[in-house]
């Protein structure tokens, strides 16, 4: 069962009354800010059991009573509720009968949870409390206002409500309510338990066989002890040897690094006695060039003066005359003898240098002999000490650990008499246990309704959905491996517009609880807000064009009832025939209420609205 919305009307004295005919299978009421279309979510809302009462503007003063028909398996329902709060009342009729309405002695909630086919069906309200569905539940997952298809608040609201609310959602989903979650201990559990402290009883008896008739638990636990005792004296014996080891084997790694240490500064000096030499070496190169050099200097000095044999050019005028200068070749021979000293004198230093590498060569190399001869001394004291003549012991350890061994198996015996004994003490006093953990799983149903939602998407324009899963947890779609609050504000609205036409459909497609209806309020508002920073790769004219023309073609179970702000093309609102409120007195509709109060008609036919 379901219900479809008929007829909204709100009447006031001296006041045009103020109505909206609603399609049995879809409808857009569109128009700008400020014109009511949100208010009319929240006149249905409110007429249909919620406590909050819709907001008051200048419009609808005057107005004191709001009035809702709607549908439901041959029958025809009115809903009547002052503006200014009480109770709703309710009345009905045969659909289709020209007769008056007769007053249904039924709260309005109960109505709701009747019409969606959730009656008699429990839900976890909280942790630790089940009961029937209400009204709110089924309200909650019907209509939706402007503020929570944009919120990034979880789909079941904050609060304590939410648990209750994930059951119903569940329940639609799955059509399997939580009536078989186990709160606290039945009969069954009871008869387990009964089970269990037969079955500790009978092992309590079996264990006890196995006791020794003669001896207690004191008895065995001090023979082990002594057995223990003697142990602990062998294991020291054991001790003092490694104790010795260890200490071997300490010395053994220090003179290791000692021996490790002089061998790399033997090395190093080695090193510095082979570079020392090659720079002797050059050192030696180098008097013999500048030997050569001062040779040559003397040859030049022999040489006579002559022109150029070429141009003939007097030697005083050819260029860098100064290299021709007679005192030029003592200034060469200066200088050699000058680098020759130098190098004498670097020698001198070399030679030291040298010498004193060669004693610290010669030092540590001693060293490391030293040091080898130690750790040879030591390794030989450790390999004594490991293969040294075996102790005696005054007792058999083999015979020692199969008597501790024995004593050990008869002191758990005796722990374990203790340990069923004190079960059985609690299996006798036991009591019922808190309610299990609640594991929800969607299975193929939430692999349906996810397809479905991927598909309405596609249909609107979004053809990027990769992936999409209902966490039936969170009661939320994932897409694209990405929870969908993760998005902006314009694809948050827009994906959970398709996840609740989804589930109703689903819902009623297999007989599952739901209202039947879905009332959306600004499902495309965000994403088409020019100011929005959101990244839109689809345009929002193609989302707006393909969403519209899904709602005019719309023939799927339920009804759909949109509110929204953006143009509808000519070719698509001759299809939908939108209620299209203008907000400009005098142009059109002007919005849910009259821009004047005029007087009213003294008489309504039978069909109108009447109290």
């Amino acid at each position: 069962m379901a219900i479809v919305l008929t007829r909204l009307q709100s009447i006031g004295p001296d006041r045009l009354d103020a109505a909206i005919e609603f399609h049995d299978k879809r409808s857009l009421i569109r128009g700008p800010s400020d014109t009511g279309k949100s208010y009319i979510r929240d006149c249905l809302w409110y007429l249909l059991g919620g406590d909050k009462v819709p907001k008051t503007f200048p419009l609808a003063e005057g107005y004191q009573e709001l009035l809702l028909r709607f549908t439901s398996e041959g029958m025809e329902y009115e809903v009547r509720r002052a503006l200014n709060g009480g109770a709703a009342a309710v009345c009905k009729r045969p659909l289709g009968r020209d007769q008056d309405f007769e007053a249904h002695d039924q709260d309005i909630g109960e109505l709701l949870v009747e019409l969606s086919n959730a009656k008699d069906h429990q839900i976890i309200r909280s942790l630790s409390e089940r009961g029937p569905v209400t009204g709110d539940d089924v309200r909650h997952w019907s209509l939706w206002s402007q503020t929570t298809i944009l919120s990034d608040e979880p789909t079941s609201g904050p609060g304590f409500g939410a648990t209750k609310r994930i059951s119903s959602f569940n329940l639609f989903l799955t059509g399997t309510d939580d009536a078989a979650v186990q709160l606290r201990k039945k009969s069954s559990e009871v008869e387990r338990i009964k089970g269990q402290l037969t079955s500790a009883e009978d092992a309590l008896k079996r264990v006890q066989v196995g006791l020794p008739s003669n001896s207690t638990r004191e008895d065995v636990a001090d023979a082990l002890k002594r057995v223990d005792a003697t142990l602990s004296a062998i294991t020291a014996q054991y001790e003092e040897r490694a104790a010795t080891l260890r200490g071997l084997r300490r010395e053994i790694g220090d003179t290791s690094d000692m021996l490790s240490r002089a061998t790399s500064l033997r090395n190093h000096a080695r090193a510095m006695i082979a570079r020392f030499h090659l720079l002797e070496q050059k050192y030696s190169n180098d008097m013999e060039r500048l030997g050569a050099a001062g040779e040559g200097i003397a040859f030049f000095e022999e040489l006579p003066t002559l022109p150029c044999p070429l141009c003939g050019t007097p030697t005083n005028v050819q260029p860098a005359p100064n290299d021709l200068r007679s005192d030029a070749p003592r200034r060469y021979r200066a200088a050699i003898n000058a680098e020759a000293e130098k190098i004498r004198g670097l020698r001198i230093g070399l030679l030291a240098a040298l010498e004193n590498e060669r004693r610290r060569f010669a030092t540590w190399g001693a060293e490391v002999d030293k040091h080898m001869d130690r750790l040879s001394e030591l390794q030989g004291r450790e390999e004594a000490v490991m293969l040294g003549t075996r102790i005696e012991f005054s007792a058999n350890p083999k015979e020692l650990a199969i008597r501790r061994s024995e004593l050990a198996a008869q002191l758990a015996t005796f722990d374990e008499v203790e340990r069923l004994k004190a079960e059985i003490e609690r299996l006798k006093k036991s009591k019922l246990r808190p309610r299990v953990q609640v594991v929800r799983d969607g299975g193929t149903f939430g692999r349906s309704v996810a397809n479905a939602a991927k598909a309405l998407l596609e249909a609107w324009g979004f053809q990027d959905i990769k992936s999409i899963a209902l966490d039936s947890e969170q009661c939320d779609l994932v897409i694209n491996d990405r929870p969908r609050l993760s998005y902006g504000a314009g694809r948050r609205a827009i994906y959970l517009t398709a996840l609740i036409i989804a589930l109703m459909e689903h819902a009623l497609a297999h007989n599952h609880p739901h209202l039947g209806i879905v009332v959306v309020d600004s499902p495309l508002k965000a994403y088409a807000d020019p100011e929005s920073n959101e990244q839109r790769d689809i345009p929002v004219g193609t989302v707006t064009d393909q969403f519209y023309r899904w709602l005019s073609e719309f023939a799927g179970i339920g009804q759909v009832i949109i509110l929204e702000n953006e143009r509808i093309s000519t070719q698509t609102s001759e299809l939908l025939h939108p209620i299209e409120f203008s907000g400009i007195p005098g142009v059109g509709r002007l919005g849910f209420y009259p821009s004047q109060p005029h007087p009213k008609t003294p008489q309504r036919d039978n069909d109108s609205f009447s109290k």
